[in-house]
């Protein structure tokens, strides 16, 4: 996961804001008459929500960020390019950009984030038919109920407000990763029968 958000980092035009990382073990619900038990006594999932400044134009740091082998964003052909017109590529947001977040016909296309499994980027869309505004990420949570263990870090420890961001560059672009990029947990433990 640091991998990523370091190769994100290193991206022509973009700043780093904030890395706001969530390591949690939990012991699923048991079920009751409506809900079912969860299949799995223990769950162990991380995610990071990271925010970054845009320097320039968001148009001109998504190719880099294409460039950059984070990820494939969206469905690709069989030669590795972007599906012609399929949202969550690059092609599509550039697309969007270009044509103001409308359809020659004025109907209103979908939103321009990308899209990969276990993470999404977005970044602030004002004055988009469609906008967006990258939000700043909860406090680390304290410990609650079912929590076995829980390790939150944000770096650095007083962040640049958005706010801040914004006036300085512009657009805050956010970048979501829910790992491993495999999906649910990277630790389950299940439900003895």
């Amino acid at each position: 996961m640091r991998q990523l958000v370091a190769r994100l980092t290193a991206v022509d035009g973009l700043v780093h804001l904030r890395t706001r990382f969530l390591d949690r073990c939990t012991t699923p619900t048991e079920g009751d008459l409506l809900e079912p038990a969860d299949p799995h006594a223990l769950e162990c999932g991380i995610q990071a929500t990271v925010h970054f400044g845009v320097r320039g134009s968001i148009t001109d740091v998504l190719p880099r960020i294409r460039a950059a082998h984070i990820a494939s964003w969206g469905p690709q052909t069989e030669t590795g390019g972007d599906v012609p017109g399929a949202a969550g590529t690059v092609a599509y947001a550039l697309r969007y950009h270009r044509d103001r977040g409308k359809y020659p016909d004025g109907t209103l296309m979908a939103g321009p984030g990308l899209e990969s499994p276990g993470l999404r980027i977005d970044w602030d869309r004002p004055g988009m038919p469609l906008p967006y505004e990258a939000e700043k990420p909860p406090p680390c949570p304290s410990g609650g109920t079912g929590r076995i263990y829980q390790r939150c870090e944000i770096a650095p420890a007083v962040p640049m407000s958005l706010t801040v961001a914004r006036a300085r560059y512009g657009t805050v672009l956010v970048f979501d990763v829910l790992g491993p990029v495999s999906g649910d947990g990277y630790f389950t433990v299940a439900r003895s029968r």
